[in-house]
């Protein structure tokens, strides 16, 4: 499943740790992570959300592209992509890996 922290802080807690943009994380690992009292409140303000489990529910191309926009994890990035055929989805992830692993092209001042 992936999990978005919205927020700009690595939380930690029973064990897991989220870095910000989108995460890939067991559904096990997410109940105990979301089971702290700390990260049930960031959850309950929409900071941190959990956009796909298991039992198979897709996400939109439109949720799928943002949340790819927001990860900064390459192995995330390409758990993204296993299984998904939608052309926009894949474009978006792979200008999201290109971005990290090569630059965005725009020079430095």
């Amino acid at each position: 499943m992936f999990v978005h922290n919205k927020g700009n802080y690595v939380r930690n807690a029973a064990g897991v740790q989220l870095i910000p943009g989108a995460n890939s994380i067991s559904e096990k690992d997410w109940k105990s992570f979301s089971a702290h009292p700390l990260i049930q409140k960031l959850i309950d303000v929409d900071e941190i959300v959990a956009k796909e489990t298991e039992a198979g529910d897709k996400l939109s191309a439109e949720e799928l592209i943002e949340l790819a926009q927001d990860t900064y994890d390459i192995e995330t990035l390409e758990e993204m992509k296993k299984g998904e055929k939608r052309k926009t989805v894949l474009a978006a992830i792979d200008e999201q890996i290109q971005t990290l692993t090569v630059g965005d092209g725009k020079e430095q001042e």
